[in-house]
C-alpha cells in the first residue's frame, strides 16, 4: 500500500444519523380490544350520570333561585309573598303590598304610646296610605331582597323611610280612630287602584256594563 492510496476510516455511526424506526407495539388480541372497550364504555357511561347529576342540581338551584326571592343574610325573616314571585305572577303588586302589610304588622308593631303601630285594616281606603304603602313594600324588597340589596339601604329604610311612614300614618292619612277602634274617614274618599281598574275592564258583563265592585277598589 503506497502513501497515494486513499485510505479512510469510516466514522462510528451516531444514532441520529439514521432516522429511528418506531418500536411495532404488539398485535392486540380480540379478547383485548373488546375489555378496552368495555372499560372506555364504562367511563362514559358513569361521567354521562355525573353530568346528569350536575344538571339535576343545577336545575334545582335555578328553580329556587326563580320560585324564592333571594333574602339577604341579614333578613331574619321570611320575605312575604309577592307578584314579583314566580309562583305568584298571576298576581298584581296590589297583592305585593298587602303581603306586605302583614309582614310589617307581624313585624314592626312596637310599645305603646309610640309611633310603632300596626297600619289600620281600612288601608285600601285611605288612598294616601295606599300610595306610601306602595313605594314603602317595594324600597323594603330593594333593600332586603335580590342581587342588590344592601344592609346600609336596608339600615336606611329602617331610619328613614318606615320611621317616617309610621309618622305620617297617624297624623296625616288616617283618623285615630281607624287605629284603635273601625274605620271612620277622613281626607280624600276611597279610590280603586289602578289595577282593580283594569280588571274591572276584563270583567264585564256580555251587554258591556261593568261589573260592580265594592268601594275600597281591592
Amino acid at each position: 500500500m503506497t502513501e497515494d492510496d486513499d485510505i479512510t476510516t469510516p466514522e462510528p455511526e451516531r444514532p441520529n444519523d439514521r432516522t429511528t424506526q418506531p418500536e411495532q407495539q404488539p398485535a392486540r388480541s380480540r379478547a383485548e380490544l373488546d375489555a378496552m372497550t368495555e372499560e372506555l364504555w364504562d367511563r362514559v357511561q358513569s361521567q354521562q350520570s355525573e353530568i346528569e347529576q350536575l344538571n339535576g342540581k343545577i336545575a334545582e338551584l335555578e328553580s329556587d333561585a326563580q320560585n324564592k326571592p333571594r333574602m339577604a343574610p341579614w333578613l331574619p325573616f321570611s320575605a312575604p309573598p309577592a307578584a314579583e314571585d314566580k309562583q305568584h305572577r298571576e298576581q298584581t303588586p296590589v297583592f305585593t303590598v298587602t303581603n306586605f302589610v302583614q309582614y310589617y304588622n307581624a313585624v314592626y308593631v312596637g310599645k305603646g304610646g309610640t309611633r310603632a303601630v300596626a297600619i289600620p285594616d281600612c288601608w285600601p281606603k285611605h288612598p294616601g296610605l295606599v300610595a306610601e304603602l306602595a313605594t314603602l313594600t317595594y324600597t323594603w324588597r330593594a333593600a332586603h331582597l335580590g342581587k342588590g340589596a344592601k344592609a346600609s339601604d336596608a339600615q336606611y329604610w329602617h331610619d328613614r323611610w318606615r320611621a317616617g311612614f309610621a309618622e305620617r300614618m297617624i297624623t296625616e292619612w288616617t283618623h285615630q280612630q281607624c287605629l284603635t277602634e273601625v274605620h271612620k274617614a277622613v281626607g280624600a274618599m276611597p279610590l280603586a287602584d289602578r289595577f282593580t281598574l283594569e280588571e274591572s275592564y276584563a270583567s264585564t258583563t256580555r251587554d258591556g256594563a261593568p261589573v260592580a265592585r265594592d268601594d275600597t277598589g281591592l
